[in-house]
């Protein structure tokens, strides 16, 4: 859940208009094209120039964050990270008091001491993460509730509503505590409201609403929407175009998939080494996913096999995905021992996604091409 929640923290950027947004959005659109090294130089520049500008110095705090995750180790990310974040609490704490009836203040206090909990779950501190993050969703909470016409905050709203609805008893009763309606569909139509209407939040909420609609609530056409509109505004974005790709494999546009895929072959040279390392898996098994679906399940295996035994990514979606694609492929080859092997590793993942459901149902039944 806090791998969500905590992502959500740097995109609850507020509709009101400030001076230094322009500004703002130019780094804001750097650091989404991986030009991170600029977008830190252009928001440090905007902190200087528009300090009372609400949205200047989380972004900066983000940007320097994406950065160190492509190019530091981990713990130097946590440390540069929780350096940053004590630097602009104190800072957003002090416009509060300055203009305590101007929500957005608040709104970034929120979202920045949620981002706090980050460092703390990378640490498996999980009392500090759970104290950091409900301080945060509190106020962001508090602020959504007394402000509706704020669209960007009914984001992280959102994720935490569809998140309590996909989740056991225990996890839904919580969000009730919290004032919560924990339900996916409802959930769902406050993402898409922050898609389709925030000033800010529509990036997250695209990248989000895609993630979910090809691999959690698989409605492809609509993660291609998404999808499509994220690579037009962020061409540089690597995992916008995955998941621009696999929209278009899943939507059986496979021209225009082939042309995509070979836009990532090209994009891949450019990534840092970290960003390789996360991103290889996910690029094998893009490749292994069109071969199958073109029918050619020698070429997709290859492809399969480099992904499940060179997956470095934190996120284990496409893992799940790669693993129930070989059951598959072995299904097909009627070597049932394999098939039942790779369902049982993508089953043992335990995520959220619809592949857990599929796998169990191949593992009961081959799958039948």
């Amino acid at each position: 859940m806090f791998k969500y929640l905590t992502l959500l923290f740097t995109s609850i950027l507020f509709a009101q208009t400030y001076p230094g947004d322009d500004v703002v959005r130019q780094g804001v659109r750097a650091f989404y094209n991986y030009e991170t090294e600029e977008a830190i130089e252009i928001l440090a520049q905007a902190r200087n120039d528009s300090p009372e500008n609400p949205t200047v110095h989380l972004t900066w705090a983000a940007a320097r964050w994406l950065h160190n995750q492509a190019n530091s180790s981990v713990e130097q990310t946590y440390i540069d990270l929780e350096n940053d974040l004590n630097e602009v609490i104190p800072v957003y704490a002090a416009l509060m008091v300055k203009y305590p009836h101007d929500p957005s203040y608040q709104l970034y206090l929120g979202s920045a001491k949620g981002l706090m909990a980050r460092i703390y779950l990378g640490k498996k501190e999980w009392l500090n993460t759970l104290e950091w993050a409900y301080a945060g969703f509190r106020v962001i909470q508090k602020v959504e509730a007394e402000h509706p016409d704020i669209i960007d905050a009914t984001l992280p709203i959102g994720i935490v509503e569809y998140y309590a609805g996909l989740s056991n008893v225990l996890i839904q009763w919580g969000a009730s505590l919290l004032g919560l309606d924990p339900s996916r569909e409802l959930g769902l139509e406050k993402i898409e409201r922050a898609a389709n209407e925030g000033p800010w939040a529509w990036i997250e909420a695209k990248g989000i609403l895609s993630f979910l609609y090809l691999w959690v609530d698989v409605k492809p056409g609509k993660a291609l929407e998404h999808s499509g509109k994220l690579v037009e505004e962020f061409p540089g974005n690597f995992y916008f175009r995955i998941l621009y790709t696999e929209s278009l494999i899943r939507s059986g546009k496979m021209n225009s998939a082939l042309t995509s895929l070979n836009t990532l072959k090209k994009m891949y040279p450019d990534l840092t080494e970290i960003q390789k390392s996360w991103y290889y898996g996910y690029l094998q098994y893009e490749f292994g996913l069109f071969h199958f679906k073109e029918g050619k399940n020698d070429k997709a295996l290859a492809y399969i096999y480099e992904t499940v035994n060179n997956y470095s990514a934190e996120l284990d979606i496409i893992l799940a995905n790669a693993w129930c694609l070989k059951g598959q492929l072995h299904d097909l080859k009627n070597d049932r021992k394999e098939a039942i092997d790779a369902y049982e590793a993508c089953v043992e993942l335990d995520n959220y996604s619809y592949t857990i459901d599929e796998a169990k149902s191949y593992l009961r039944t081959p799958f039948h091409n």
